[in-house]
């Protein structure tokens, strides 16, 4: 009995062992698939293990995960568009291998005859007969929360603009850091990156949309308030319908690529078949017939069940003869609503613009939205929708990172947060602080110190014919100080009647939704009326003259726009 029992326990310990070690021989990589010029993660991307059959693809935001128990020793990765890239891999080992793939500018497309018909015409066929089906202009109303990111970037830097003063200070931060876009990225230098949590109200006849912005956060060079930002690179920045025959972009139609009239304009090839979560799909790799035409070069992938563009990836290059535009490209995931139309739960679009002359830079302009919380048919009032942007009255008071944490649908990448980084420290270099600050003087008319804004700087020194020379200095108080009180005043001496001149006010924004202030205000100064900008704004409550001066004092005061 002993014997048995003994038998059993080593047979037992010999099977766990045995589990063990075939465990340990499990090979398991994963890693990021961005691009080496932007850094923007390559969506679809395909990662196979060389001398296998065992592959996957990248998620929208370039991720991948493979594992095997085959003994493999490196893995390759693919992409259209882009040049092939081989990295070794340690053997029955956990590890991160990213990948950093370069564009391959010479991308000739081979068409290869075949007797028969083209095998991806049948699939389009299908994509064609469901668009109705599954266009989201089927659905008379939707709304959903939406996260967007925007990055500005500047790249291409030349070597003659390296050497300017400000450029050489700049640089050698550039050369300090890590590279953006990764070990085998180019440099690039980001002027801001902006994020903001909205909510999107679309409805059918009539045709009515409104965008409500509930937080937005900026950090950026010599970009502090995000307000006006935030209402021009909304969502609605990026709102491109492939099921439209045709689609504008910078003031051009490009045809779809799943256009009525797709055969006039395109040449595809079915490439493959994969589940891309529960749905099986087609890939289809397109490419315009003629150079002339504004089409797209690309990538789709539809359901096998019901033909719907499940994801895409298209690009606009330079043949396309848009004005300093090296390229755009856009890409989208979409997901089914419960009454069958599917609506986009991510878009990316980067927009490559060119040096305008041998001695500039280029710049990136990178835009991306996460949607979710769809509601469809379910529309409000035509008067729901009479504001088109609309911004929460607390929209700029949270910039805790712990807080965004949680309003973030995703987490930052690592090459985003490294963008972040780089700014805060392009911020802090004397030469760059100097330069932004000076250029906000310009523009705005103010230094901002901390809670307050000293100027205006154009009214610092004049010269009239009462006063002669005259000097004046003011201030106002920023949202620093509050977001609902505005104190402002101005102090000012003139050497020929030797008198000083002063005004001061309060102001109180009551809404901002549809801008509502209450101000009190009192005024001694000489005006010339009908001209300077304060009669232009306020209308006083009472005016007298006396020995040639103006005097005035503005009572209570209700403004509403």
């Amino acid at each position: 009995m002993t014997k048995v029992r003994l038998f059993g326990g080593c047979l037992g310990f010999g099977f766990l062992l045995f589990a063990l070690f075939s465990q340990a021989q499990v090979t398991t990589v994963q890693g990021k698939v961005t691009d080496s010029n932007s850094g923007d993660p390559i969506p679809f991307a395909n990662l196979v293990f060389t001398g296998t059959t065992i592959g996957t693809t990248t998620d929208f935001d370039g991720n991948y995960l493979l594992k095997t128990s085959t003994k493999v020793d490196s893995l390759r990765v693919t992409y259209i568009g882009y040049k092939s890239k081989t990295k070794p891999i340690v053997n029955a080992k956990s590890q991160v291998v990213n990948f950093q793939l370069d564009e391959d500018i010479i991308n000739l497309q081979e068409v290869v005859v075949l007797a028969g018909e083209n095998p991806a015409w049948e699939v389009m066929r299908r994509v064609i007969k469901n668009k109705p089906e599954n266009d989201k202009r089927k659905l008379i109303a939707y709304e959903y929360d939406t996260y967007t990111k925007v990055e500005i970037d500047v790249d291409n830097i030349s070597d003659e603009l390296r050497e300017k003063k400000i450029m050489k200070k700049i640089t050698m931060v550039l050369d300090s850091v890590d590279r953006i876009a990764g070990e085998d990225g180019k440099p690039i230098l980001p002027l801001f990156i902006s994020e903001s949590i909205s909510k999107i109200y679309y409805r059918d006849n009539p045709s009515l949309k409104k965008e409500f912005v509930e937080k937005t956060k900026i950090n950026g060079l010599g970009v502090e308030d995000g307000t006006l930002i935030a209402q021009v690179i909304g969502s609605s920045f990026q709102e491109y319908n492939f099921y439209q025959n045709w689609l504008n972009i910078v003031s051009k139609e490009f045809v779809s690529p799943i256009a009525d009239g797709w055969r006039l304009y395109y040449e595809y090839d079915l490439t493959d078949s994969l589940f891309i979560g529960n749905h099986y799909c087609y890939r289809l790799d397109f490419f315009p017939k003629s150079e002339q035409d504004l089409a797209f070069n690309g990538t789709l992938w539809v359901t096998k069940n019901g033909y719907a563009i499940k994801q895409l990836d298209v690009t606009v290059t330079r043949t396309a003869n848009l004005n300093f535009i090296e390229k755009i490209k856009i890409q989208q995931e979409l997901e089914p609503t419960t009454l069958g139309p599917w609506l986009p739960v991510k878009n990316r679009v980067l927009v490559d613009v060119g040096e305008l002359t041998k001695t500039s830079a280029g710049m990136l302009a990178k835009f991306y939205t996460s949607n979710k919380n769809f509601v469809v048919n379910a529309p409000h009032s035509a008067k729901f929708y009479e504001r088109s942007i609309e911004m929460a009255e607390d929209v700029r008071m949270y910039e805790d990172e712990k807080y965004w944490d949680t309003l973030r649908h995703e987490p930052l990448s690592l090459t985003e947060k490294n963008v972040i980084k780089m700014i805060d420290t392009l911020q802090n270099i004397p030469i760059v602080k100097t330069y932004v600050d000076l250029i906000k003087i310009a523009v705005n008319g103010y230094m901002k110190a901390g809670p307050l804004d000293i100027g205006p700087y154009i009214f610092t020194m004049a010269i009239n014919d009462i006063e002669g020379l005259r000097l004046q200095s003011g201030f106002k108080t920023n949202i620093k100080f509050s977001n609902k009180w505005i104190l402002g005043g101005q102090l000012g001496y003139g050497f020929v009647d030797e008198k000083f001149k002063y005004s001061a006010y309060v102001r109180n924004i009551i809404s901002r939704k549809n801008w509502t202030t209450l101000t009190v205000r009192y005024r001694n100064d000489l005006a010339r009326i009908g001209i300077e900008d304060e009669h232009l704004r306020i209308i006083p409550y009472f005016t007298w003259h006396s020995d040639g001066e103006t005097l005035e004092e503005d009572i209570i005061l209700m403004r509403r726009m």
